[in-house]
């Protein structure tokens, strides 16, 4: 499992539980729901990152165990340009603005194009908050 996979698992985890759906394991099965508030594209880009998720949530409810050679507190690291994931999503960028008449839809704006997304998304003509993106003006929200 790469690096990238679990950032993007983890910017995914953190949209999901934003957007109000309930993401846990069961049995050490992935369970995502209520299913009505997902989309095919959802679907797929969870299937994807299904192995990085589930182990980012046994990692939650492990106990907190740091490690003796940890020396830089987690309160004190930087956020580097270039550990930014090479794909990310509207719903986590500080650019992205929910609609104000339909927000339950989940369709958006960009604050940086005024309209649609930027360039590289994958299809998606809109800015769902779960839409995969390669975009060089993101920026995340809360800066982390």
């Amino acid at each position: 499992m790469s690096v990238s996979n679990m950032a993007e698992a983890g910017i995914l985890l953190a949209v999901m539980r934003k957007v109000g759906l309930n993401v846990r394991l069961d049995g050490g099965q992935l369970q995502v729901g209520p299913q009505m508030m997902l989309a095919s594209y959802d679907v797929a880009y969870i299937k994807e990152l299904k192995p990085a998720l589930i182990a980012l949530l046994a990692a939650e409810s492990a106990p907190d165990v740091r490690s003796t050679t940890d020396i830089t507190p987690a309160e004190k690291m930087q956020h580097r340009p270039d550990m930014t994931p090479s794909r990310v999503s509207c719903g986590t960028c500080l650019h992205f603005l929910p609609d104000t008449i339909k927000p339950a839809q989940g369709v958006g704006r960009c604050g940086v194009t005024g309209a649609g997304p930027p360039s590289g998304g994958d299809g998606y003509r809109a800015c769902f908050p779960l839409a995969p993106r390669r975009c060089s003006t993101h920026e995340l929200r809360n800066g982390r």
